[in-house]
């Protein structure tokens, strides 16, 4: 076999994503509940189907891993990107997660995630250089809330 070469590629096709998860779930040391490895993504569209916000995660063991929150700057502040975070644990839930734990930075929404019950845990000062990368964690309740 030759020398394997290392490439940058803009993104895996499904099929190799999965083989990647799956050899990397061969050394993971073995948990109750197993990796439970599976991709969360939430769109929000407008009434002509544009994608006007959403959010990207993954639910892994029992956590939930949010690493993307957008919502289209002009529809900031009316609730939107609480209802989609709040999806995200709903189905965070339903898969048997107990935790969620996302990152922001201190001149993005740490105030948001603050008054949705996140606490920080950690901050990497200097990341980027004059700014600060918190870590932030919340544990979930046992069931989905249930919408009014």
């Amino acid at each position: 076999m030759s020398e394997p070469r290392i490439a940058e590629e803009r993104e895996l096709p499904p099929d190799e994503l999965a083989r990647l998860y799956a050899g990397l779930m061969t050394s993971d040391p073995p948990t109750p509940s197993g990796r439970n490895y599976q991709p969360l993504v939430l769109s929000m569209r407008d009434a002509q189907g544009t994608l006007c916000g959403g959010l990207l995660g993954e639910t892994i063991w029992t956590w939930l891993s949010v690493g993307v929150i957008w919502v289209l700057p002009e529809l900031r502040g009316a609730g939107h990107g609480a209802r989609l975070l709040q999806a995200a644990e709903d189905l965070a839930i339903a898969r048997g997660c107990t935790q969620s734990r996302l990152d922001t930075f201190d001149w993005q929404a740490r105030g948001f995630y603050e008054r949705r019950g996140y606490e920080v845990y950690g901050k990497l000062v200097g990341f980027p250089a004059g700014h600060t990368q918190f870590d932030l964690r919340k544990s979930l309740p046992t069931s989905p809330r249930v919408a009014s």
